[in-house]
């Protein structure tokens, strides 16, 4: 199996793999010292304008159903295994294994269609996790629970709130004040929109 995977022609699919071990490693580390990563890049869509994450083929793509981590985790795991399997049944059908210029392509292809099809059926598990992104302008004001880690400025922690639809959110948040800290549990009020965080108050 290790001679699979450290074979030349598996080069780019075993990369995917190894990224994807070590985005969980991350992540668990993270989770540990009271940080999420389950948010990170999510706010590239509000800056994107009416770029690529607006298109048809984006939507088709279902990029924006999950957190982008999770769709980043999806692609890569399947691009991974899609292209394992590619070598392999061209290596037991054909004697030989594509070139990469044809085989790298070819996964990334099918990994893309399977990924937008698992995407979907993932974010009908996952109905509690949104895009921090998703109508940021109507979230000022929302009062939200810190959920895990400690919030100083400059160094945000995930918060909870629910919309007026029911719906609830996580986001990172960090205090307004320089010298203000929230602790895990204590409720907040989201003020201003930042790149990847929101600046909040203390809820009295």
């Amino acid at each position: 199996m290790t001679d699979v995977l450290l074979s030349p022609t598996n080069f780019w699919f075993s990369i995917s793999l190894i990224a994807v071990f070590f985005i969980f490693i991350l992540e668990l580390v993270s989770t540990i010292f009271g940080i999420s990563l389950l948010g990170l890049g999510d706010d590239f869509a509000e800056f994107d304008g009416d770029g690529f994450l607006n298109t048809s083929f984006a939507n088709w793509l279902n990029i924006n159903k999950v957190p982008f981590l999770i769709y980043l985790v999806v692609l890569l795991t399947l691009f991974g295994l899609v292209g394992l399997m590619v070598n392999g049944l061209t290596a037991s059908a054909l004697g030989y294994t594509l070139p990469a210029f044809l085989s790298v392509p070819l996964a990334f292809v099918i990994g893309a269609f399977v990924t937008a099809k698992t995407v979907k059926v993932i974010s009908g598990l996952l109905p509690s996790v949104e895009s921090s992104a998703v109508n940021s302008d109507d979230f000022i004001g929302s009062v939200a629970e810190i959920t895990i880690g400690k919030a100083s400025r400059g160094n945000p922690a995930e918060a909870k709130f629910t919309d007026h639809y029911s719906q609830p959110h996580f986001v990172l948040v960090e205090p307004f004040e320089d010298e203000e800290l929230f602790a895990q549990g204590e409720r907040v009020i989201l003020v201003q929109k930042k790149q990847h965080s929101w600046l909040a108050t203390r809820y009295l």
